[in-house]
């Protein structure tokens, strides 16, 4: 039990401290979400990163330094998991090996221990980049039903009729049904009931062309 003792006496003095306290607050996340069944969005939150072109230029550059440490690319409580396992490994292994230099410094000064608390938050954080940088868009949501995948696919007229200025359909889905603006190219007419096959996708209006749907004879 003394060298139990003496392990943790370690692990919460110094420029340990710290990064025992992050990694203990990572291990009891993990151990509520593994018992109350949280999903990876508690405690998340989203960077808006994509708006960066809008912002100022420090806030900018932030962002950018954000997106390089793949902070938002990244679910966030994933990246601090491995942050948190870094930082600790990182204090604890430069403890170890500096022991016999200012061990006994780093018990009685606290300005080294802070010093030594950011050299090895830095440490981690580029090995947290490192470790990270293959789980990015890992996680990103596919988007279901894009113009691209509903190109080739069938829907149902809505409306009395479909012109080349007019028209809806409706495209079933496993949820609600979609509602599309639709057009039809030429003469060709829709009426409401028939079915139709999406051949293209106008992206600045928003607006889907279709055929009618051939039968077979």
């Amino acid at each position: 039990m003394p060298a139990v003792w003496d392990y943790l006496g370690v692990c919460f003095s110094g420029a340990n401290l710290p990064a025992s306290v992050v990694l203990l607050v990572a291990i009891m996340y993990w151990l509520l979400a593994i018992v109350a069944g949280l999903d990876l969005d508690f405690l998340d939150f989203d960077l808006n990163m994509d708006g960066q072109a809008d912002l100022g230029e420090v806030t900018g550059m932030g962002v950018v330094i954000l997106r390089f440490l793949n902070i938002g690319l990244v679910p966030l409580v994933i990246w601090g998991s491995i942050l948190a396992i870094n930082w600790w490994m990182v204090s604890m292994l430069l403890d170890r090996l500096l022991d016999n230099v200012y061990h006994a410094e780093q018990r009685e000064v606290w300005f080294n221990a802070v010093q030594w608390t950011i050299r090895n938050l830095a440490i981690a954080v580029v090995l947290t980049k490192i470790f990270t940088q293959p789980l990015r868009g890992k996680f990103d949501a596919e988007e279901p039903n894009t113009a691209a995948d509903l190109i080739g696919r069938t829907c149902r007229i809505v409306n009395s009729e479909v012109t080349e200025r007019f028209g809806q359909a409706e495209y079933a889905t496993e949820a609600a049904p979609l509602i599309l603006n639709v057009r039809t190219r030429g003469t060709a007419l829709l009426n409401k009931g028939d079915t139709a096959v999406i051949v293209d996708f106008d992206p600045e209006r928003n607006i889907f062309f279709v055929e009618k749907e051939k039968t077979e004879v």
